[in-house]
This record gives C-alpha cells, sequence and structure tokens, in this order.
C-alpha cells in the first residue's frame, strides 16, 4: 500500500538531531522508538479484539414488559442465531452505505475542505442537537442518578443546602450524606444542576442538555482538529467529515442527563490541544500545552472517568520524550494532570463547606469497583444471546460494591481488603474454569462494544416532558421506532467500518514505524505520529480498564469516538489502494471530471 494517508504516520524513526530536531536514532530515541512500536501493537490488539467482536454480533436493547420502551437488558445476536442473522446482514448493508458515503466525499467532496466545512459541520451538528432537545422538552428524569441528584436540588432550594445534612438517615440512594460520601464526584452534577434551576427553573434539565451539546459540537472540532494533527490528506478531512457527520451516538447522548456527553466533549478538546502541543515548538507548544488545563480540570470535575484520557496523554508524551531527547512535553503534561486533579476535588469541597460541618466518610475505592466489574451482575438488567435464556450481564451494575461500602463503615481500607480477597477468588475462578471465564469476558466485550447505539437512545428516552410522557424509539409501530430501527442497522456497519480501519492504519503505523527517516524529521511528520501515539494510548486506557471495570456501553463510547481521526486516515488509504486497483475506472472519466474530483486527495 502507498504511504499516501499513513506517510506522517508511519515515518517513525526518531531521535535528536541537530538543532533539537529529530534525526538518527540515539539510546534514548532506540527505546521510544521500541516502546512506540509495543504501544501501537498493543493499541492494534486490543482494536482487533473489539473488530471481532462487532463483526460477529451485534446488541439491541431489550423492550419493558410495561410499557414497551427501551431497557437497560441486551439482547446479543450472532452469526450463529437462526433467528438473529438478518439484523447483522442488514448491519452490512449500513457498512457497504457508510463505505458508498467516504468513497463519494473522497473523490468528489471539495465542499468538504478547508474550515468553512469544519464550522458548517459544527454548526450543523449542534443545530441537530438543538432539534432534539427541543423535540423532547425535558422536564423530568427517570434516570436513577438524575433524579436522585434533582431531588436533593429541590431540597436543598427548598430548605438551603445545609438542610441536606440534617435529620434522621435514609438509604443510600435517598440521603445526600451517604450518597455523596459514597459518589463525592457528583457534587459538579449537583452543583450546576442548582445553578440551572436557580437560572432556568423548569427549563433546568432542558438548559444542561443544551450544555451538553454544546460541548458535544466542541468534541466535533476536536475531532477534525486531531485528523488534522494526524495527516495533511484532504481525503482524510473529508472521509473524516463523513464519519463525525455519522456519529448519532455522539449526538443523542447529549440528552442524557448526566455527565457523559459533556465530559466526553471536553476531553476530546484535551486530546486536540495536547495533539497540537505535540506538533509545535517552543511558546507555541507551551501555550497549547497549558491551555488544556481547561478542558482536562472541567471534563474531570463533570466525570471522573475521563482521567483515562489525561492517563493516555501521559502514556504517549513517554514515549515521545524518549524519541525526540526532550522531556519538556512530558513535564508539562504532567503537570496538566495534577493540577486538573487537583482542581476537579472544588466541587465537593465547596459541598463540604456548605454541609454545615458533616463529616464526609470515605468513598467507593477503585479495587472495590473493580471487583464489581469481574463478577456476574445481580442488578438492573439481563443479557440474552441469541434468543437464549436471561441471565445477569457479566461485570453489570449491583448493589455488592455499595454493599460492601456500607458494611466498611465508609472505609476504605476494609473496602480494599474485602475486593482484594474477592478479586483473588474472582481470578482463581476464572483460572479453574477457563471456558467459563472466555465466555464471561466474550459476553462482556459484547454488551461494551457491539451495540451500535452504545445505550444513547435508550438514556434518551429516559426524558420526560411536563406530562411524564417518554419518547419511545422502540416503537416500531410508529414512524419515530422504523427510522431508530434503519440508523440501528446503520451504525451497526458504521461501527464496523470504523473500527476496522483504524485497526488497518495502526497495524501499517506499527510496521512502518522507524522505516525510511534517517534524516531530522520534519515538523509535520512529528506531529503526525505523536497524535497517532496519543490517540492509540487513549483507546488502549479505555479497553484495558472497561475489561476490568463495570460493564455499560455508554461508557465506552468516548473511546471509540476517539478513534474516529484513526479510522478516517485508514479508510482514505484503503479506498486510494481500491482506485489503484481499478485504475480503468478513472481513465473512463471525462478529463475535466476527474480532475475536478481527483484535485487535493
Amino acid at each position: 500500500m502507498r504511504a499516501g494517508d499513513l506517510e506522517c504516520v508511519a515515518a517513525g524513526q526518531t531521535g535528536v538531531g541537530r538543532a533539537g530536531g529529530e534525526g538518527r536514532l540515539g539510546g534514548a530515541g532506540r527505546v521510544g522508538a521500541a516502546l512506540a512500536r509495543v504501544g501501537l501493537a498493543m493499541s492494534a490488539c486490543c482494536l482487533g479484539v473489539v473488530v471481532l467482536v462487532v463483526c460477529l454480533s451485534t446488541v439491541w436493547l431489550m423492550v419493558g414488559a410495561d410499557d414497551g420502551n427501551l431497557t437497560q437488558s441486551m439482547s446479543i445476536r450472532t452469526w450463529l442465531g437462526a433467528d438473529t442473522r438478518l439484523d447483522l446482514a442488514l448491519g452490512l448493508v449500513g457498512a457497504i452505505v457508510v463505505l458508498a458515503l467516504c468513497r463519494l466525499a473522497r473523490s468528489c467532496g471539495r465542499m468538504l475542505d478547508g474550515p468553512s466545512a469544519t464550522r458548517a459541520l459544527v454548526v450543523g451538528t449542534l443545530l441537530f442537537q438543538l432539534l432534539v432537545i427541543l423535540a423532547l422538552q425535558a422536564r423530568d428524569t427517570y434516570w436513577g442518578d438524575s433524579w436522585m441528584v434533582s431531588d436533593f436540588v429541590d431540597k436543598a432550594l427548598a430548605g438551603g443546602v445545609t438542610s441536606l445534612f440534617r435529620g434522621p438517615y435514609r438509604t443510600l440512594f435517598y440521603d445526600a450524606r451517604l450518597y455523596f460520601s459514597c459518589y463525592p464526584f457528583q457534587a459538579t452534577f449537583f452543583w450546576l444542576l442548582y445553578g440551572l434551576r436557580l437560572a432556568f427553573g423548569d427549563l433546568a434539565f432542558m438548559a444542561f442538555q443544551v450544555l451538553s451539546a454544546l460541548s458535544t459540537s466542541l468534541g466535533v472540532w476536536a475531532l477534525m482538529s486531531l485528523v488534522g494533527s494526524l495527516t495533511s490528506s484532504a481525503g482524510a478531512r473529508r472521509v473524516a467529515w463523513v464519519l463525525v457527520a455519522l456519529c448519532l451516538p455522539m449526538y443523542w447522548l447529549s440528552t442524557f442527563l448526566y455527565g457523559n456527553a459533556m465530559g466526553c466533549g471536553l476531553a476530546l478538546a484535551f486530546l486536540a490541544m495536547q495533539a497540537r502541543a505535540m506538533g509545535e515548538r517552543g511558546r507555541a507548544a507551551a501555550g497549547w500545552c497549558a491551555g488544556s488545563l481547561v478542558p482536562l480540570a472541567l471534563a474531570l470535575c463533570v466525570k471522573a472517568t475521563f482521567v483515562l484520557f489525561a492517563i493516555g496523554a501521559v502514556l504517549a508524551w513517554l514515549v515521545v520524550a524518549l524519541c525526540r531527547g526532550r522531556a519538556w512535553g512530558l513535564v508539562g503534561c504532567v503537570a496538566v494532570v495534577a493540577c486538573a486533579h487537583a482542581l476537579s476535588g472544588l466541587p465537593f469541597s465547596a459541598l463540604r463547606a456548605a454541609s454545615g460541618g458533616y463529616e464526609f466518610g470515605e468513598p467507593l475505592t477503585t479495587l472495590n469497583h473493580i471487583e464489581l466489574g469481574l463478577r456476574m451482575g445481580a442488578g438492573e438488567f439481563y443479557v440474552s444471546v441469541d434468543g437464549g435464556v436471561y441471565e445477569y450481564a457479566p461485570g453489570g451494575w449491583s448493589n455488592h460494591a455499595n454493599a460492601v461500602w456500607q458494611a466498611s463503615g465508609e472505609n476504605a481500607d476494609v473496602q480494599n481488603e474485602v475486593a482484594t480477597h474477592e478479586l483473588a477468588a474472582d481470578v482463581l475462578g476464572f483460572a479453574s474454569h477457563p471456558l467459563s471465564a472466555a465466555r464471561f469476558f466474550a459476553v462482556k466485550l459484547a454488551t461494551e462494544w457491539a451495540d451500535p447505539t452504545y445505550q444513547s437512545l435508550y438514556y434518551l428516552s429516559m426524558c420526560g416532558n411536563a406530562a411524564g410522557a417518554r419518547v419511545n424509539p422502540a416503537d416500531e409501530s410508529a414512524s419515530l421506532g422504523i427510522a431508530c430501527a434503519r440508523l440501528t442497522n446503520l451504525l451497526d456497519g458504521y461501527q464496523t467500518v470504523t473500527f476496522a480501519a483504524a485497526l488497518g492504519l495502526l497495524v501499517l503505523a506499527c510496521r512502518r514505524w522507524g522505516d525510511g527517516q534517517d534524516g531530522p524529521a520534519p515538523l509535520e511528520v512529528r506531529a503526525s505520529r505523536a497524535t497517532a501515539l496519543l490517540l492509540a494510548a487513549v483507546f488502549f486506557t479505555g479497553f484495558g480498564c472497561y475489561l476490568l471495570w463495570e460493564a455499560k456501553a455508554v461508557y465506552v463510547l468516548p473511546f471509540a469516538i476517539a478513534v474516529i481521526p484513526l479510522a478516517s486516515a485508514g479508510l482514505s488509504a484503503a479506498l486510494r489502494y481500491t482506485n489503484r486497483l481499478f485504475p480503468h475506472r478513472r481513465e473512463a472519466r471525462k478529463p475535466s471530471t476527474a480532475r475536478g474530483c481527483e484535485r487535493g486527495c
């Protein structure tokens, strides 16, 4: 395959040249190049597992028996099920549609070039989200944490914030003292909803959704910026325009009355600014790195799990620092992450100060939560494979971690001691029953990665209007349900194409890392390969975390979005390769048409 879109990504060899440039490899450079190959290979392996999962299965959410609306329970459909093959076949049709749109855009989409096209995409996606928000008219929520925090806000508005921390204790999910002790990161959601309720009254939920939509559109800008840092190919940018526009779960999720969408857009902005820092020198690089503190701090305030994006950035900078023989970027990134982490604790500190002196216990620990992800769930939702028996979802949510937290007396050391023993038992059980372990993780990975909507339609359906009514995306007797079903088929194909194209790019970048780069590396090449490392590292951290963590498709959506720039470059290169296989098709075009379509690709 010709380098084309991948020439910057695959250039690879790094070291220290004259005037601080990258040139022949020194000792640190060789270590960095080796780590780069290992990191890209590990990320490619993780992505390969996801590609296998999405090619062999798809997940549709089940509907409730009471109202016929979507639930969190999942139906896994594979090629082995006689009654489920049609859904996967329709997913193949969706993949063909996505490929056709990308091919058309790459060949003849000159209108998708330039900053104006990016601005149009940002504005267009924002308008789409606003239309959905206006259609929902959210005044109520049926999602657990959302209505819990909303209830706390109502009580705080009626009697003051200190009133939440007085009176007889209730159960965990109805008592602010216990709830915020267990989940201190929810303080940001509380303060944000509190402020919006003061400012907008009954329209507070819609105002929250608008903020999520604005953040998501910021994420759209970030994705296009990452594509620009990754490759200079106009064809790749055109493909990216299509892939970003078709990423419907990202836009549907902005209706979710929680911090996922808001945090995702901010975390993507952090990545884009870090990528720009990796591709610049001097003050410009320092400015981009320092500026990334703002979106990262806000993302961590909104949802603490976006620290995974920060960990991925630090890992990428470590390799880049070794390759370049300079550590300033790594030091700057670590400083930004440390400051953002410190700032993310301010909302809880404010809540502690407003509580009137209440002594909060220690929160749910990481080990306790990891153990939750390695046990068979016994909670709110089930899973069925090819119409088989219903069973609890592997790694799904249950009240076990909360029960351990309460039984420990809100003590972190006791929680970790219990979790350590339980984790040892889990690992021993997996080792003793390898087939059961394989099935556990196969089903868990499917519930996380094979849902084309990443539960976004479910969370959209959790919004109630002033009368308490909800939309029903699962009702195929109505036009909305039919449209959602066909869009799910399209997204099934979109998912397969995106992951497969990103995998192809990582494999090629790993193979070509270090080839043909003896002299100082151009700035464009430095930026490109650093961006590839950055995105690969972020995906690796996300995949690794949620292999162990509580299983939910919505949790892995940000990492599926983060590989879109990789997929754009990979798919553009693949489309160029197919053009080379069939040169007679290009020759058959009229000269004027050919020049108009191919220029800049």
